[in-house]
């Protein structure tokens, strides 16, 4: 992905250098990172994503996990720093997944917003209102990690073949965190465009703070850098009757992914 070089180098060259809660980072604001679906899966190839764990934690949202042990069972370890901190006994309170299954109301009942997009967009594919989101401010201090990726709204095309997604991202680190939020949000277009009989097009980023950690920025400039995206696309490949409320993140395959050598960037937490 290109875009995606040139967004992290526009960032170290032009970013402010701000303070944060784990550490300095370089920061643009309001940048938009734009995939098309149709030439391939959104993972990066200058270096290798480890993305089964990312599929695992997709797999956990959908379920409305709520413990870090529903995330480690399917592979993700991605939310031990996160419950650990918050300190109560794995449980990770009212995180993405439960608002987008268990959203509550205010007279006590609840909405899955999963199955509301699923109907919406079988029931009115040209409406406007296909979202599903994850920032409840009533909510924000019952949760180990307020979200990142706060909503995605998707999109049919006029001829009703395709489906497009958006995704709104308050705050993003661009080197360990958006090239997995990038797998996790293809998978997910990929399974709401199979519930509903489409094809995944568009996949489109748009970045709040946008940000490169201080400690980031030398591994990026002495490995990554330099190197060149495969012109080799990868396939995502979900299995025979694995699908969007059953999902099973081992039944899925990544075709042609050959990356370049991992790099390791820390996790600032």
């Amino acid at each position: 992905m290109k875009a995606y070089m040139e967004l992290v180098e526009d960032v170290l060259d032009h970013g402010e250098l701000r303070p944060s809660r784990v550490g300095n980072t370089y920061s643009l604001f309001g940048k938009t990172l734009e995939h098309d679906m149709r030439w391939g899966f959104p993972i990066l190839t200058t270096r290798q994503i480890h993305w089964r764990p990312v599929v695992g934690e997709l797999a956990a949202f959908l379920e409305g996990a709520d413990h870090v042990d529903d995330f480690e069972k399917h592979g993700c370890k991605y939310w031990a720093a996160d419950a650990k901190r918050w300190n109560r006994d794995g449980d990770l309170g009212r995180i993405y997944g439960v608002q987008w299954r268990e959203w509550m109301t205010p007279i006590g009942t609840t909405v899955d917003q999963l199955r509301v997009l699923v109907n919406g967009l079988v029931a009115d594919p040209f409406g406007r209102r296909h979202i599903l989101t994850a920032w409840n401010p009533g909510e924000l201090h019952l949760m180990a990690l307020p979200p990142c990726h706060v909503f995605a709204q998707f999109y049919v095309d006029q001829t009703a073949q395709f489906l497009d997604c958006l995704v709104y991202m308050r705050s993003v680190d661009l080197c360990l965190g958006l090239p997995s939020d990038l797998v996790l949000y293809g998978a997910l277009q990929h399974l709401v465009a199979k519930e509903v009989g489409l094809t995944p097009r568009k996949l489109v980023f748009s970045l709040g703070d946008a940000h490169v950690y201080e400690n980031h920025a030398p591994l990026w400039m002495s490995y990554q850098s330099g190197r060149e995206p495969k012109t080799q696309h990868p396939a995502f490949r979900i299995a025979q009757g694995n699908g969007l409320f059953n999902f099973d993140p081992t039944k899925v395959e990544l075709l042609n992914y050959q990356p370049h050598d991992p790099i390791k960037y820390p996790l600032n937490t």
